[in-house]
């Protein structure tokens, strides 16, 4: 039976690939760095670590023995991060951890990517094949600046013999979120605080699908390909109706017009351009939100075989455990 070490296995997608390889029946060593987060893993029959990344030591005496490694521990830049600082820490963190695993016996190396690398397109749906480039010819946000440049440098290790298989998870809904990153968009409208929002188009996964994306990814993925792991794309507008029906509050009653975003997002540019930060709503975000992005997910479902759990049923446990642990 093959044995697995999963980095980042107290996080969101982490925490539900541990679940899965369990499933299958797959031998799981769980890594963290924080151990507020590990009731995540509770009750769970795996032997768990922790690590931080950049200590070469224990990474390497947790990957001696592995067949598999999944990468689920991406680096998050934050708001106040200086670009080039960001791009920095998130290329020396796949640095550290690759160096390591192209001199081990790893039969396979899954690495949560994010759809954010993604290169915009219009006209028709966006497919693995619209990888940005890099360097970026156009603005990117800061998130999706480090991700790309991330997911570049993992597909140069896999060009020198890596077994790389790369998995672009869409935003992600369901349990086990102790650090709410995408799971603020069900927070946001289940407290039904918010009577405004900007129509957006985004795509959305319940997150146990990605989980087991991820396991099949290492079971019958083909090397040095990229999978987008995406079950609908929806507007804000219905996503904030979704949840409020799903959390029975008061959905969102106004949109907010356009050029009043725009004019928003101009004042917050020019706060960003005097202390040297990102802004806190790009120009060039507010105008790509008006278009999104509609992905191409049946090359996962075609090749991997990825179950498709509807966003309903998603939000529904996303809520279910949010209020268990009272984020509401």
């Amino acid at each position: 039976m093959k044995r697995a070490l999963v980095l980042g296995a107290t996080g969101h997608i982490g925490a539900h690939v541990v679940r899965a390889l369990l499933a299958k029946g797959y031998v799981v060593c769980a890594a963290y760095r924080n151990p507020k987060y590990l009731s995540v893993l509770d009750g769970l029959s795996v032997k768990t670590v922790q690590m931080d990344l950049g200590d070469s030591a224990p990474l390497q005496r947790a990957v001696d023995g592995c067949e598999w490694v999944f990468h689920c521990a991406g680096y998050y830049p934050r708001f106040m991060d200086r670009r080039a600082h960001a791009i920095q820490q998130g290329l020396v963190q796949i640095r550290q951890v690759f160096d390591i695993l192209r001199t081990s016996r790893i039969e396979r190396v899954v690495y949560t990517s994010s759809t954010a690398t993604i290169a915009p397109v219009s006209g028709r749906l966006a497919t693995e094949a619209d990888i940005e480039s890099w360097p970026l010819v156009h603005w990117r946000p800061l998130y999706a600046t480090v991700k790309i440049a991330m997911e570049h440098e993992v597909l140069r290790y896999a060009r020198e013999g890596l077994p790389v298989v790369i998995v672009n998870p869409s935003v992600c809904v369901g349990e086990y979120d102790a650090r709410p990153f995408s799971g603020r968009l069900v927070l946001l409208f289940a407290k039904g605080r918010l009577p405004v929002y900007l129509e957006h188009h985004f795509n959305a996964i319940y997150t146990g699908d990605v989980g087991v994306g991820h396991v099949l990814a290492a079971e019958r993925g083909r090397l040095n390909e990229r999978y987008l792991l995406s079950e609908r794309h929806i507007t804000l507008g219905e996503w904030a109706r979704l949840v409020a029906a799903a959390a029975g509050v008061r959905p969102p009653r106004w949109r907010i017009p356009y050029p009043l975003a725009i004019a928003a997002s101009t004042a917050t540019e020019l706060v960003a351009a005097i202390t040297r930060t990102e802004p806190l709503l790009p120009l060039r975000a507010v105008h790509h939100a008006r278009s999104g992005q509609r992905l191409d997910s049946s090359k996962a479902r075609r090749e991997l075989g990825m179950p498709r759990t509807p966003l309903e049923e998603a939000i529904h446990r996303a809520l279910a455990w949010f209020r268990a642990y009272r984020y509401l």
